[in-house]
């Protein structure tokens, strides 16, 4: 084995090989060093630091060897950063499969995988590990016949009941119905979880409103093995919260991997994991590579919230970090949602996903009254039932308030955030950046809401004339209306600037309004929903804005108590639309059949896997060019982009059926290596599957 000069290598297993973290994509490759005395005890899965192109680089020992499989010189191993084994070898294959998936580098998906060490968060938790081993190691004092029994205990055959006592006031009290008692398969979800042989178990469960996910994720934790390690993520820290309060609760300990904490908390969190001090992990995105040792189940919550994409390269949803760790790991895989999306359905149908139904009940005691403003009521009111806040909205507020707290959702945050021309309908922007203008206050001026202008003396680019309108109403516009309608009842913003609301901060008897996924969620549940300008939730420009609108919905609506219970949702909006239709039907499947339908026929995902090209004009082209693309791929483009920002800027679209989704990839990470290789100028951006492609 040749070496560099000036040190020595150890007699057994000389060779390390390295992958390295957050190198070029052309070096995206493991590279062998040799094992100097002061590095003897590096081993696979641990954090060394080396010695590359001039720079002091971190990587991940993959193993030792007796001989190198090189001819030139080994540099050595530089330092060991620490001897806790990080990444053990299934994280690392989990990590070469999204890689692979994606179309990136394996340093970058460690880079998301590992969070940076904290020297003194390592020597802490280090030092309450010791601890934790000594206390299991002292013995246990055994207890007197005396120390046994209670002081209210006695020996059961000297005992007698008294007389008089009423065999009903010894009875045990009665246990409440579980959620996941009312779907049957999960019990045999989680029963499998872990088992070893088999098909691994996957499925996705839509909730019933009446079913909080937090009770039926932490009943599911609950009765998995002792044994077996469990992870749930959820979107928002906010959900996280709610379910670590529940599994508190409970009794069952478990562990928050965020990213919101400090480097020092979540790496000591890490290291707990790490050596297994608890089998129960939660978090959000960041935590889809939590190392939680013999995972038996992952529970996934509402897979489609867009929190859940990462913004950093490769780009992997934690959708696809969680499957690629089912199959690899073997563990059980839930997805749990209140609104079924287009990939989940599309996974089921594939017979990837297991569909968990619930149990048949009534309707009134599984979710509340749903009703829309359709042409019946709208006649009936009047011109009022053309308002945005008909007087059939009023009554249903009327009503909750009565009883309990109402939420009411609008689209948007601030005042009025859309402004257009009276006369030519033509969406006011600034002159300076072309953002769009607002009205922050009622009698105030227009402001941008990107560079801060105030257009005091604007006119229509079209028509030339002064008049505006609003084209929709924010959070702040509507609790002004509703302040005036109900002067004496609490209200409160959440969402936006206004900044969230805390569960417990509900008012008992008020009105809450709030954007979607910033409603608060009091324990008693909301008496009555309102979900306002569902037309304008509706228009949003993008290819799946009809199924967002539904899940936002969907969300909503879980939060309001059942009709037996008098809880009622008013959807006010086109009451004949499929997306409108569809939150009136309970568990229809005509919707989403009609949405696949669609997809299908426009060869959109899930029917075709996309890949995105962005960059720089002449860097796009080239890499078009110089790219072997597998045969068949659809190239749609490139094309300039709009915007003040994008000027030089070009993006094109690849399609391909999804059976040769591995071919696309491999051929755009060749592609991306070769470039980097060749030193290619200007900035280049590839994504598998981008959520905003159309």
């Amino acid at each position: 084995m040749r070496t560099t000069a000036g040190f020595e290598v150890v007699e057994e297993l000389p060779v390390a090989s390295v992958r390295l973290v957050g190198v070029l994509p052309h070096l995206d490759r493991p590279f062998e060093y040799a094992v100097t005395p002061a590095t003897a005890a590096a081993g696979p899965g641990m954090r060394v630091r080396v010695r590359f192109s001039g720079k002091d680089t971190e990587g991940i020992v993959l193993e030792r060897r007796a001989e190198p499989t090189t001819d030139r010189a080994l540099a050595p191993l530089t330092r060991l950063v620490s001897e806790d084994v990080v990444v053990p070898s299934a994280m690392m294959r989990v990590c070469e499969e999204v890689a692979e998936r994606c179309a990136g580098t394996v340093g970058d998906v460690l880079r998301l995988a590992l969070p940076p060490r904290h020297a003194r968060a390592e020597k802490a938790d280090r030092a309450a590990a010791e601890k934790e081993a000594q206390a299991a190691e002292e013995p246990v004092p055994e207890a007197t016949d005396s120390e046994e029994k209670g002081p209210d205990e006695s020996d059961p055959e000297e005992s007698s009941p008294e007389e008089g006592t009423d065999a009903e006031d010894s009875a045990a009290p009665p246990v409440a119905p579980r959620s996941v008692d009312r779907y049957p398969g999960l019990a045999a979800l989680i029963a499998r979880a872990g088992s070893g042989t088999g098909p691994v178990p996957r499925a996705s469960l839509v909730l019933d409103p009446v079913d909080a996910w937090t009770e039926l994720a932490a009943e599911a934790v609950a009765d998995l093995d002792p044994v077996l390690g469990a992870l749930v993520i959820a979107p928002d820290q906010r959900d996280v919260a709610r379910l670590s309060r529940v599994l508190t609760a409970k009794g069952i300990a478990h562990e928050i991997l965020a990213g919101t904490e400090g480097p020092e908390k979540r790496y000591r969190t890490f290291r707990r994991i790490l050596r297994g001090a608890t089998r129960v992990v939660l978090g959000n995105r960041s935590a889809a590579f939590a190392p939680v040792r013999d995972l038996g189940l992952v529970i996934c919550y509402d897979e489609a919230d867009d929190l859940l994409e990462e913004p950093r390269a490769p780009y992997p949803h934690t959708r696809t970090v969680l499957q690629c760790r089912s199959a690899e790991e073997r563990c059980a895989l839930l997805f749990l949602a209140t609104s079924e999306s287009v990939t989940m359905r599309a996974l089921t149908e594939a017979g990837y996903l297991a569909r968990l139904e619930p149990v048949p009940a009534p309707v009134t005691a599984v979710r509340p009254r749903i009703v829309a403003m359709d042409q019946y009521l709208r006649d009936r009111e009047g011109p009022s039932g053309r308002s945005r806040l008909p007087q059939e909205a009023m009554r249903v507020l009327r009503r909750g308030l009565a009883t309990g707290p109402v939420l009411v959702q609008v689209p948007r945050s601030g005042y009025v955030p859309a402004i257009a021309c009276t006369f030519c309908g033509t969406r006011a922007r600034c002159p300076e950046c072309a953002a769009p203008l607002s009205l922050r206050g009622r009698d105030g001026p227009l402001h941008c809401t990107v560079c801060g202008r105030r257009e005091d003396g604007y006119r229509c680019p079209e028509c030339d004339r002064t008049r505006v309108r609003a084209m929709v109403i924010g959070s702040t516009r509507t609790a002004e209306e509703l302040h005036r309608a109900f002067p004496d009842v609490p209200l409160t913003v959440a969402g936006g600037a206004h900044g969230p609301l805390e569960d417990d901060a509900v008012p008992e008897h008020g009105i809450v309004v709030a954007t979607p996924g910033a409603e608060p969620a009091p324990e008693g549940r909301y008496s009555a929903s309102l979900l306002l300008d569902a037309d304008a939730m509706l228009g949003r420009a993008a290819f799946d804005a009809d199924v967002e609108a539904v899940r936002r919905w969907r969300g909503a609506i879980s939060l309001v108590r059942t009709a037996e219970q008098g809880g009622e949702v008013l959807v006010v909006g086109t009451s004949t639309l499929p997306a409108i239709r569809d939150l009136v039907a309970h568990r229809s499947a005509l919707f989403l059949d009609r949405i696949l339908e669609d997809r299908r026929e426009l060869d959109l995902p899930p029917f075709r896997r996309v890949a995105e090209v962005v960059g720089e004009r002449e860097a796009c082209r080239a890499f078009l060019e110089s790219t072997e693309l597998p045969d068949g791929t659809e190239v749609l483009g490139p094309v300039d982009l709009e915007g003040p920002d994008q000027a030089g800027r070009s993006r094109a679209v690849l399609r391909l059926p999804p059976e040769r989704s591995r071919e696309l990839a491999a051929a755009l990470r060749a592609g991306v290596a070769a470039r980097s290789a060749r030193k290619a100028r200007g900035s280049l951006r590839v994504r598998m599957d981008p959520p905003d492609v159309f």
